[in-house]
């Protein structure tokens, strides 16, 4: 009955914004975006997944922001910045006269607030709230940052305990978005169902599991929006979602199924984008469960899976067989290494030599929400099932909605489990620290390494990574720390692919980004 109510609240709100001249001076009525699944926290601190930061960026800006669909780093809150020569002191000048959307000012204080909510584990506002990306790219708590000060109302200055060569774009990401210091005292346990922050929407209304309602901030200084309000609809049934769009009811669709984007790319009206190859998704093998802890295991896994088959039958063109951790072109790709091929008798051998010539029963984990980088897992996961019980391996499936599949897998529940990842900011140090570095292992249930794997010899070589400057000598670090992985294997990355975007023909403005980010505030009707 609530989802009804919220149906029948949704369809009279949007007849009412049809008929209404929309207070931007745009289009008359919002902009409706269909996604499969609903955000799960609107506080881009305690976020990791995608559906959740894509519209927390609307709302709250951090200190420097990417380049629209490129990973290219431009102010923000802040105005300009400099690094030390030893690059332990970054200091940044803040835009003078920006307000939150609550009115109070942004300043020094406030975002010292922001990090030091997230850093200190003693301070007030940080409790026991998850701040999984602070933890995974700042190795922790307080992590890298070892102090932040603001000596004055537009300087702010954070000390580092050693350089970190990534550091400018890690700011860049939407977790580290400056919220309302005020906000946040009034109300630290409501915080992540109503944001508040500085960016081109607020948060109107959020019916959980239903829709998500923004307008236009009145308080924004940047491009004004042309649309005042957008509405972005959880419709997890996928066959609804291409009726509605075939039919003219919404303007957006992201994370189509291949077979449908191929279908509505041949429908008059209708624009078919690609965003970029920026993403892996892969198995994740608990090190840390019996009997993934043994090297001949891992890789017997990996012969057993015919990663080509399950490419070729999932996933659309632009999809390739991952050989590398990081996707195809980034910095550190090693362009010698291959996939495991399909070998079975070879994993054979290699579960035989592990002393398991029987076979082993496991579990695999796995979202049942489509994914950017997975938009089939009950098929991809019952693939891989099937794979493994030709070598032995029994496989009980374990499917899960996306936010209790979070939760399970932060805290190792797991023995295998099918994830992925889309990259936040182009720089390999955000494929290899937060997903397989010990740090990020050692931060559960607040990291992201999902494999639990506590390698001295990687960690060593991540931190060669983060500390070197200069990308000549960064790419020798990742092309050895890609064929590590290869080797050692604590996760089978499977691949890489594009993320199909349907868009109303009649909309202009859409820019396809690498982290898959829609700015709402450059759409415009043609």
């Amino acid at each position: 009955m609530k989802r009804l109510t919220a149906c029948a609240a949704l369809a009279l709100m949007l007849a009412s914004c049809a008929g209404n001249q929309n207070a931007a001076g745009g289009a008359g009525a919002p902009l409706v975006i269909a996604r499969v699944k609903d955000a799960v926290i609107l506080d881009p601190a305690q976020a990791t997944d995608g559906m959740s930061l894509n519209l927390t960026q609307e709302m709250m800006k951090g200190l420097v922001e990417f380049k629209l669909g490129t990973f290219d780093v431009r102010p923000s809150i802040a105005q300009s910045w400099k690094m030390s020569a030893d690059g332990l002191r970054w200091t940044f000048q803040l835009k003078k006269g920006l307000k939150f959307s609550d009115g109070t000012p942004i300043d020094a204080a406030a975002v010292k607030f922001n990090f030091d909510r997230w850093r200190l584990t003693k301070n007030p506002y940080h409790q026991n709230y998850p701040y999984g990306y602070y933890a995974d790219m700042f190795g922790g708590f307080p992590g890298l940052i070892t102090g932040v000060e603001a000596p004055n109302p537009q300087t702010v200055t954070f000390t580092l305990s050693r350089p970190l060569g990534p550091f400018l774009r890690d700011l860049a990401m939407p977790s580290f978005a400056i919220a309302s210091p005020a906000a946040v005292r009034k109300d630290l346990a409501g915080f992540g169902t109503h944001p508040v922050g500085y960016g081109p929407y607020m948060l109107k209304e959020w019916v959980k599991d239903d829709h998500i309602t923004l307008i236009a901030n009145p308080a924004w200084q940047g491009t004004k929006p042309a649309y005042a309000t957008v509405i972005v609809r959880d419709i997890p049934d996928q066959a609804t979602s291409v009726l509605e769009m075939q039919r003219g009811g919404i303007d957006f669709l992201t994370d189509p199924r291949p077979d449908d984007a191929a279908q509505l790319a041949k429908q008059s009206g209708v624009t078919v984008y690609e965003q970029p190859s920026n993403n892996n998704s892969y198995l994740a093998l608990n090190v840390q469960k019996t009997p993934f802890g043994t090297l001949a295991v891992r890789q017997a896994v990996a012969y057993a899976i015919d990663v080509r088959a399950i490419v070729k039958a999932f996933y659309a063109t632009g999809a390739v067989v991952a050989t590398n951790w990081t996707p195809p072109g980034m910095l550190g790709e090693d362009k010698s290494l291959q996939s495991y091929p399909y070998d079975p008798s070879k994993a054979k051998q290699l579960l035989a030599q592990a002393g398991l010539s029987g076979g082993f029963t496991t579990d695999l984990y796995y979202p049942t929400t489509p994914r950017p980088y997975m938009p089939e897992p009950q098929r991809i996961a019952e693939a891989i099932q099937a794979d493994l019980q030709k070598v032995g391996i029994g496989v009980t499936l374990e499917p899960y909605e996306f936010g209790v599949f979070l939760e399970k897998v932060r805290n190792g529940e797991h023995q295998m489990c099918l994830i992925g990842w889309s990259g936040d900011n182009g720089d390999p140090d955000n494929f290899f620290y937060p997903l397989l570095d010990k740090d990020s292992a050692l931060a559960k249930p607040n990291g992201q390494n999902y494999s639990f794997w506590e390698d001295e010899a990687f960690h060593r070589l991540i931190v060669r990574g983060q500390t070197t400057l200069d990308d000549a000598g960064r790419a020798v670090v990742y092309r050895q720390a890609n064929d590590m992985i290869h080797d050692q294997v604590p996760a089978l990355p499977i691949v890489h692919t594009t993320v199909p975007v349907i868009v109303k023909s009649s909309i202009a403005g859409f820019v396809p980004s690498p982290d898959t980010h829609i700015a709402f505030e450059y759409l415009h009707p043609k």
